[in-house]
């Protein structure tokens, strides 16, 4: 599978962690899903119309696992994009859909170093790319936004100012059903390449970096 990164951020406004709402919709408002794991399935409106597909199962237990209590990462915003023409030149299909998931480290003041956020960058781009080789109907993009973590400050002096992580997903094929077959195998992959970079945070891999 293709993975890259972009250094175009996906908003071109300052996030803040925890969100309050969203400026084009104020009745959606940030949710703790590591408290509220049973609105996981009820609150993201972007799935909801596309529950008969698999990707969306898959996509839930995503966000699911990356809640719970055995992952060392969390998840922030996501988001759908149903089947469209395919004007990406590079993959041969007719047809393509695209998504988009936010995570960060649930050590908050690890957002805030830099090297850190590199190291999950990196470690998730080599996991991608080195797991799938053979899958080409599909890529995932890393992407970097910078953050106001609310917890530590908002103000420039308050050490406050870091990073989250944002995977974008792309998926293709030659009709609406063969694209979503694939953005359930992008999804599927993008679950197991984080549990593989949540076993090397557990296994003290980051903390390395600063010894």
């Amino acid at each position: 599978m293709d993975a890259f990164t972009s250094n175009l951020n996906n908003s071109s406004e300052l996030r803040s962690h925890p969100w309050t709402s969203m400026e084009s919709d104020q009745s959606n408002l940030y949710i703790d899903f590591k408290k509220n794991p049973k609105l996981i399935r009820k609150s993201l409106e972007d799935l909801i119309p596309f529950k008969k597909w698999e990707f969306t199962e898959s996509f839930y237990s995503l966000i699911e696992w990356i809640n719970t209590t055995g992952s060392l990462l969390e998840s922030n915003d996501c988001a759908f994009n149903a089947v469209e023409e395919n004007n990406d030149k590079q993959y041969p299909y007719a047809k393509k859909c695209s998504g988009r998931l936010m995570i960060l480290f649930r050590d908050i003041p690890e957002n805030c170093q830099q090297r850190s956020i590199n190291w999950l960058m990196e470690n998730i781009l080599h996991t991608v790319v080195s797991t799938k080789p053979n899958f080409r109907a599909g890529a995932i993009c890393l992407s970097q936004n910078p953050t106001c973590y609310l917890e530590l400050g908002d103000q420039p002096d308050t050490g406050g100012m870091g990073q989250q992580v944002t995977l974008t997903f792309f998926a293709y094929g030659k009709n609406e059903r063969r694209c979503y077959e694939s953005m359930n195998e992008v999804i599927k992959h993008a679950h197991f390449c984080l549990k593989k970079v949540n076993g090397k945070i557990k296994n003290g891999e980051l903390d390395e970096i600063y010894r």
